[in-house]
């Protein structure tokens, strides 16, 4: 018999509508610009053909900050280039790369002649690297203020070196009122691991004084908020109840077990008469009726040392749980700490 060629086709058509869906999906594109940035936009061209390179980078430096495009970085580290201000070239041209992956896999939305532009900055800020030294700044905790010969260049963990003149830098990590300073050395092109550790809070175990004689001193404790005689009634009445069960168990038992064996014997007599019990038979009768008190008074004895049971283990447990609170002392003999725990019922 041929089989049936929908279900593969089928599913091989819902793999490549998916693939294809997936293949056809936007990247993300930055927002059109609105009003005011169209004209910071507009006066950084104009300043740029005027030859006002320094101008236009702050101008781009503030869109940077307003934006947080790849565009305006990639404008930023530019221009920073042809200033020759190769750490700001190579940290705006590194933020640019991170933006916008690369021309065979791009993160984000690129215009034509993308390529083209990413190739330049590449080799820009391989120029620029060669100028410049990297600093990576790592901390032992998370969320610690980073700052580079006063500047801040960030909040731990770092996305990526901090690119810096050659030469000795002062590194300092601040944390939760806690301050920790270093310095680095790094050369022209080279790169530097800086650790940040910061201190971690522990408990220390107080100074006892050194004295020959002992020494002792009873702890605090909260005040019991039960009184005795709650916790003794409680107690008494669950020890009470579970005796009575028990006794009651016990009658049970032996009710059951007479019961038992006058189902015995009624069982005996009725086969002796008749082959079939059918109510209006004494014999029937009384074997139904033993049969019936013998269920009745087992099931009341299992029941009655369940309850016993339960009500010894919650005596017990109401004269733990309302018993004073254990009295501590704390005691130094010579120079060792000695401890003496009492228990008071």
């Amino acid at each position: 018999m041929r089989r049936s060629l929908h279900t593969p086709i089928t599913a091989v058509l819902v793999v490549l509508s998916f693939t294809a869906s997936a293949v056809a999906a936007p990247l993300p594109r930055r927002p059109p610009p609105t009003g005011p940035e169209r004209e910071m936009l507009d006066e950084a061209k104009r300043l740029l053909d005027e030859g006002r390179l320094a101008d236009a980078r702050d101008i781009h430096l503030t869109l940077w900050g307003l934006t947080k495009s790849a565009s305006d970085a990639f404008r930023v580290g530019m221009l920073s280039f042809r200033l020759h201000d190769y750490e700001r070239a190579a940290e705006f041209l590194s933020i640019y790369f991170d933006m916008v992956g690369t021309p065979d896999a791009p993160k984000i939305w690129v215009p034509p002649g993308f390529k083209e532009s990413y190739e330049l900055a590449r080799a820009n800020f391989a120029e620029a690297r060669r100028h410049v030294g990297a600093l990576d700044v790592r901390a032992s905790e998370p969320g610690a203020a980073v700052l580079v010969d006063g500047r801040q260049v960030g909040v731990s963990p770092l996305p990526r070196p901090v690119y810096v003149a050659p030469g000795q830098h002062r590194v300092i990590g601040q944390l939760a009122g806690t301050q920790i300073e270093t310095t680095a050395a790094v050369d022209a092109g080279g790169e530097r691991t800086v650790w940040l550790t910061f201190p971690r809070a522990r408990a220390e175990a107080p100074a006892h004084p050194l004295v020959r004689e002992v020494a002792s001193r009873p702890v605090a404790a909260p005040p019991s908020t039960h009184s005795p005689a709650l916790r003794w009634w409680t107690v008494g009445a669950l020890a009470t109840m579970s005796a009575a069960l028990a006794t009651v168990g016990a009658l049970s038992v032996l009710e059951a077990n007479d019961a038992a064996g006058e189902r015995d014997a009624a069982f005996f007599w009725a086969r002796r008469e008749v082959f079939h019990c059918r109510p209006g038979l004494p014999a029937c009768d009384a074997y139904a009726d033993a049969d019936r008190r013998t269920k009745t008074f087992t099931g009341l004895s299992v029941g009655a040392f369940v309850g016993a049971g339960l009500s010894a283990g919650g005596a017990v447990a109401a004269g733990v749980l309302l018993a004073p609170q254990a009295k501590v002392r704390v005691g130094i003999v010579g120079t060792a700490p000695g401890v003496g725990l009492s228990l008071s019922w």
